[in-house]
């Protein structure tokens, strides 16, 4: 067993788990007093949102990352796609683990530089084709 007080993992190395060996190595001692992050292995919560592990067959849908935050990627399954660095997903209830898609919306954070009418009719073109179909609009020809 690891020689930290109170650590019941199974020794790796100089009396020490792997991950209180990695400490020592990183930090030059065991920090006993950080707990030590548990995972069963389907994610961990970062800044409030789930992140989880993505299979090596679903990471066309995230862009090749082997993690993500769970929200993006329930949206990214129900689109098909990987979402752009442009796209967030707004949880409508304000409960960040709360990832059903019915309470996920795509939301759009990219905006036209100028004000004049002809580039916001330019950028509303340029959102219907991305989106158009996604959503059961016209698609301009």
């Amino acid at each position: 067993m690891c020689s930290v007080e109170g650590c019941d993992r199974t020794l790796k190395s100089n009396g020490y788990c792997a991950a209180h060996y990695k400490r020592v190595l990183k930090h030059g001692h065991p920090r006993a007093n950080v707990p030590i992050r548990e995972s069963d292995g389907t994610g961990h919560m970062s800044h409030g949102y789930l992140q989880v592990n993505i299979p090596p067959k679903l990471r066309h849908l995230s862009g090749g990352a082997t993690k993500i935050a769970e929200h993006r990627f329930v949206m990214a399954q129900s689109l098909g796609r990987a979402l752009t660095s442009d796209e967030h997903v707004h949880h409508i209830n304000g409960v960040k683990t709360d990832n059903r898609l019915e309470n996920l919306e795509l939301w759009s954070v990219s905006h036209p530089s100028g004000q004049r009418v002809e580039d916001l009719l330019e950028f509303c073109m340029v959102m219907l084709d991305r989106y158009g179909d996604q959503f059961g609009l016209f698609d301009r020809q």
